[in-house]
Parts: C-alpha cells; structure tokens; sequence
C-alpha cells in the first residue's frame, strides 16, 4: 500500500507587500499578504477605505462570477479578478492560510508568470503550523466536458498533468507536455512562464476594455507567423496553459493529489471541474462523518 503524504497547514513568516498594475485594468495595484492563523483558510480582503468593502472574500470555486479572460471572485459586494498566477504560486508552496489584501478590483500582472509571487513568498519565509490539512486526493474520475474541450481528473499518487493545446498558429497546433508536479518542478518550470496572446486580437480586446496593462514586459506575444518577443522558456505557451490550472484548482484551498488530463482546456473547464471535484470531496467527507455516527450509536447501544 502506497503511504499517504501527510500536508501540514502553512502560512508566512511574515507580510509582503508588492505594487504593480492589473492586466486588463491597466490601475496601479497595490498587494499586501498577511499571515493568518491556522484553519483561517485564503480569503482576500480589500484595502480600499470602504466600509461596503469590509467583507473577505472566500478562495473557492464557489465564489467565481465569471471566467472570461480570467477568474474573478466575489461575495456580492466587490469583486477581484485575474487570481489565477497568485494562486499557482500559493499552491506551489501549499499555502493554505493567508490573508491577501489588494486596493484594486484585479490582481497585479507583474511580469505576466507566477514566479514574482513565488519568490515573494519564498524571500518572506513559510511558516508550517502543528495542525495538518487533509488534502483532495480524487479517488475516482472526475470530468468535464464541452464540446471537443474536455478536462479529466484521475486517482493518482501525487499530482500529475497532462495538456493539449492546439490554437490555429504554427507555433501552438497540437501541443502536449504530461509531467510531474512537486513544489521544486513548479517553481523551476512551470511558474516562469508567461501569459500570451496574438497580436491581431489586440485592438479586438482593447475596444472591449481589456487588456489596457499588457505590454511585452508581462506577456508573450505572438504574430501570424511566431512570436513578436521572445519566448522565456521552452513551450511557455503550454506551460502557462499549466500554470492556470494549477492556480485556478487551489481555489480549492487545499493539496491536490490527482493526475489531470487537459485537452484545450481553459479557466471555464478548470473552474467548473473545481466545482465538481468539490463535491465530491464534500460528499465524502459527509459519508464518512455518517459512518463514524453510526459507529458510535451502535457502540451506544452495546451493538459493537
């Protein structure tokens, strides 16, 4: 029998804090990360002097509004977007209690990856409290589907992925990397890798109000042909693909262990897949709560 890795709850060793400017908002943002107690879980407060915004936000897939361009959470008060990139760096270090302070209604870009965060986090310190955190091992298939887009979760001991793009450009058709994720992988290869887009969808996602902070500074841009700058790493596009998964499933706020198959996925199928593997977890959690009820009634009873 495979002996189970045992996740204890984490948080920092001290507050960060860190400026840059939202992707599509194009604002200055400013982002504090602030040490919370163990079972605090990841909740996003504002920093904005607004008693209306006094109320966190919960890190779940229960509390995305949308996933068009990126995930946005809210509570029905405010909302915060494009959580994706620091998420992916919380679960590379399995963050699990923290509190994010943000004065904007969108994450700062910095330079398009997760790895500014990561080393933010890295440079503060980690702290790991006594109490342990039960992971979401998937114990059974889990899947979404749409169309010929489909994002599968299966059991597996540790965490696995496995991608396929395939976008009509010469650079990106028929893509794939299948790879095993520890916190030292993350961080050396996925986390470095950039957002992308294409030069010609441009003036399109400017004229809806998009993307007004992007620059080549925080992204990879690509022409009809290749790419206008240059790539960071190898296959960063698909990398990237990775690093939103990654970062949109710990909105689960959890360890994951499973390995997932990915076929022209995107926040939508990560989100929605979120959502039924938490579920799933719920409903296991319940069904073993009632058995160790009915346990203890029986033992009560002088049954056992």
């Amino acid at each position: 029998m495979t002996q189970q890795h045992i996740y204890k709850r984490r948080t920092l060793k001290r507050e960060v804090h860190m400026k840059g400017i939202g992707l599509h908002s194009g604002e200055r943002v400013c982002l504090n990360l602030i040490p919370a107690a163990a079972g605090h879980g990841l909740k996003i407060r504002s920093a904005k002097n607004d008693a209306s915004r006094g109320s966190l936000i919960d890190v779940s897939p229960r509390s995305v509004t949308t996933t068009e361009n990126a995930v946005t959470l809210t509570n029905g008060v405010w909302q915060i977007q494009t959580v994706e990139h620091i998420l992916a760096a919380l679960a590379t270090h399995q963050i699990t209690d923290l509190i994010i302070e943000v004065d904007s209604e969108e994450m700062p870009v910095m330079d398009g990856s997760g790895q500014p965060f990561a080393l933010a986090i890295v440079d503060a310190g980690i702290h790991e409290y006594a109490a342990s955190i039960e992971p979401i091992r998937i114990n059974m298939p889990v899947w979404v589907v749409q169309g010929e887009k489909y994002l599968v979760a299966l059991p597996h001991n540790g965490l696995r992925v496995t991608y396929t793009i395939d976008f009509p450009h010469p650079k990106l058709q028929g893509q794939s990397l299948s790879i095993d994720l520890d916190p030292e992988t993350l961080h050396k290869d996925i986390l470095p890798a950039r957002t992308f887009g294409f030069l010609d969808d441009v003036e399109a996602m400017k004229s809806r109000g998009l993307i007004k902070g992007a620059s080549t500074d925080n992204a990879l841009v690509l022409t009809k042909r290749g790419f206008y700058n240059r790539p960071r790493v190898d296959g960063e596009c698909i990398r990237h693909k990775v690093l939103d998964l990654i970062g949109d499933l710990y909105l689960l706020g959890r360890p994951l262990e499973g390995h997932f198959i990915a076929h022209k996925a995107g926040h939508a199928l990560d989100v929605a897949l979120g959502n039924n593997i938490l579920d799933q977890f719920q409903s296991d959690e319940l069904a073993v709560r009632r058995q160790n009820d009915n346990r203890l009634a029986a033992k009560m009873h002088g049954i056992l």
